[in-house]
């Protein structure tokens, strides 16, 4: 048996904090502030086509602000065999390159540290997972009211706001 203490330098585990337990539980249905993080393009797990895995950091639900800091996962089929397959991601893919300003991007890269809104929901085949259902180009997107609308009031004079996240 080996002495671990000495080999660490006289380890305390009394000098460090518990982590907090990672929350890997789906995100609540709605829509939410995101940014992309990661856009990584590569073959899929049974060599039958290409797609790009995206990484989303949640920067909070759009009434709320909870769940900042999450991350979300997405997977967008470029090319396959299957042409049903294709079509789908193709179409979905395109639409969040047109919710983030980057319809014409030739490059994954181009789509990092970009910021949408999307709605997300639970996946029909596993609900234990989000899927992203809708991305929507965060400007000009008001957020709906959670109550019923109240009489309009005067429209007050434009001004630019802050990021609606913060």
């Amino acid at each position: 048996m080996a002495d671990i203490t000495s080999l660490m330098g006289g380890f305390n585990a009394d000098e460090y904090e518990e982590k907090p337990e990672f929350d890997n539980s789906p995100l609540p249905e709605g829509d939410y502030y995101l940014e992309i993080e990661d856009a990584v393009v590569k073959e899929t797990a049974n060599k039958k086509g290409t797609g790009c895995n995206i990484t989303f950091s949640v920067l909070g639900n759009v009434h709320d602000k909870s769940q900042k800091g999450r991350k979300l996962f997405s997977w967008y089929t470029l090319m396959h065999e299957n042409e049903m397959a294709q079509s789908i991601g193709q179409r979905e893919f395109h639409a969040l390159r047109l919710a983030v300003g980057k319809a014409t991007a030739s490059d994954s890269d181009e789509l990092i540290g970009c910021n949408l809104v999307a709605t997300v929901g639970l996946d029909k085949k596993d609900p234990t997972r989000n899927q992203i259902k809708r991305c929507k180009a965060l400007d000009g997107y008001e957020a709906p009211s959670e109550k019923p609308a109240a009489a309009p009031a005067l429209a007050a004079p434009a001004t630019k706001k802050a990021n609606p996240w913060d």
